[in-house]
C-alpha cells in the first residue's frame, strides 16, 4: 500500500514538473519580422524581447549581443521596457538575406553567495530583404471620383489597390506609382486602403476619409403638367468611378412622378433623366448618391 502510495506521488510529481516546463516561456521572442523592406542606407533594426528563466540572475549584469555573419553587435536596452533589446545592423553590399541569433550574458548568484558568468543562445533566426513596399498616399482624404497617387517601390502593372475592401479602379505609372479612383462609398467615413498582389498578399498603406461631396441638380424644383414630360439633369465634379454612380430618388408623391432608374456611368459627369407627370399633386423629391450631399427638389404636378 506504501508503494503504492509513493508511487502515486511520483507520478503526480512528474506530471507537475512536465506541465510546469511545457508553460515555460522562452528566453527569446524575436521581434524582428522576415521580412523587412529594402531602404538606401542598408541598415536595419533588430529587436528582441529578453526574459531570461534562470533564478537569482543579477539584471544589471545582463548584456544582449546579435550575433550575425561572424559579427558580435552589441544590443541596447530600452529605457522604457528592461525587457526589450535592440540594435541596427548594416546589411553587407550584395546581400539580401541573413542569418543570426541573439546572445544573452548575465551573472547568476548562487545559494552560497558565490556567483558564476552564464550565458543563453537563442535559435537560428533569418530576415530578408522585400524590395516591394508602399510608402504613403498623397492624401488621405477626399471626395468620391478624385483621382489619388500611392508611392512606393516594386508596384506592378497587376496590382491594385482596394478601399473599404472594395476594388478601386487603378491605373500603373511605374514601379514607384500607382493611381486610384476613389470609388462611391459613404461620406463622414475612414476606409483602410490596401495595395492587392504580390507574394506576400495585401499590403497596408493606410486610412483615407471620403469627404462629401456636392451632386447638382437642374432644374431645383419642378412643375410640371400632368402627362407631360420634363428633364432633370445631375451633375458632379468628378468623372464617376468604376461601376457609376447610382442616383436615388425618392419622392412622398409618387403617383405623381414617373421616372426610370438614375446612373452616372462611369467616366461620366453627368446623366439627363426624362421625367412624366402623373396624377396632380404637390411635393419633393429626395435625392441622394453615396458619398455626396443629398438634395431637396420641390415638385408640383398640376
Amino acid at each position: 500500500m506504501k508503494l503504492k502510495i509513493k508511487l502515486i506521488s511520483f507520478i503526480s510529481l512528474s506530471l507537475s514538473l512536465f506541465i510546469l516546463s511545457s508553460c515555460k516561456r522562452p528566453s527569446f521572442i524575436n521581434l524582428t519580422s522576415s521580412n523587412i523592406s529594402q531602404n538606401p542606407s542598408g541598415i536595419y533594426t533588430l529587436q528582441t524581447e529578453v526574459d531570461l528563466q534562470d533564478r537569482k540572475v543579477l539584471s544589471e549584469s545582463i548584456q544582449v549581443t546579435l550575433v550575425v555573419g561572424g559579427e558580435n553587435v552589441p544590443m541596447v536596452q530600452d529605457p522604457l521596457n528592461p525587457f526589450l533589446w535592440s540594435c541596427d545592423y548594416k546589411l553587407p553590399a550584395g546581400f539580401d538575406e541573413a542569418t543570426y541569433y541573439f546572445e544573452a550574458s548575465y551573472i547568476k548568484e548562487k545559494d552560497n553567495g558565490a556567483q558564476s558568468q552564464r550565458s543563453l543562445k537563442s535559435d537560428l533566426q533569418v530576415f530578408r530583404l522585400e524590395n516591394r513596399y508602399v510608402g504613403n498616399l498623397a492624401s488621405y482624404r477626399g471626395p468620391v471620383g478624385v483621382e489619388i497617387a500611392v508611392q512606393g517601390r516594386g508596384l506592378t502593372k497587376y496590382d491594385s489597390i482596394t478601399i473599404g475592401e472594395e476594388k478601386a479602379s487603378t491605373r500603373y505609372l511605374s514601379e514607384n506609382e500607382l493611381r486610384f479612383t476613389v470609388p462611391s462609398l459613404p461620406a463622414g467615413v475612414d476606409y483602410q486602403v490596401q495595395l492587392i498582389g504580390g507574394p506576400h498578399g495585401a499590403l497596408d498603406i493606410g486610412n483615407f476619409r471620403v469627404d462629401e461631396s456636392v451632386l447638382s441638380v437642374v432644374p431645383n424644383s419642378l412643375e410640371i403638367q400632368s402627362g407631360d414630360s420634363a428633364t432633370i439633369l445631375f451633375k458632379i465634379d468628378y468623372e464617376a468611378p468604376s461601376g457609376g454612380i447610382p442616383i436615388d430618388i425618392k419622392t412622398n408623391v409618387p403617383k405623381s412622378l414617373v421616372m426610370p432608374v438614375a446612373l452616372i456611368s462611369e467616366g461620366d459627369k453627368t446623366v439627363n433623366i426624362p421625367v412624366r407627370g402623373g396624377d396632380p399633386g404637390e411635393g419633393k423629391m429626395i435625392i441622394t448618391a453615396s458619398g455626396y450631399e443629398p438634395v431637396e427638389v420641390p415638385v408640383k404636378v398640376f
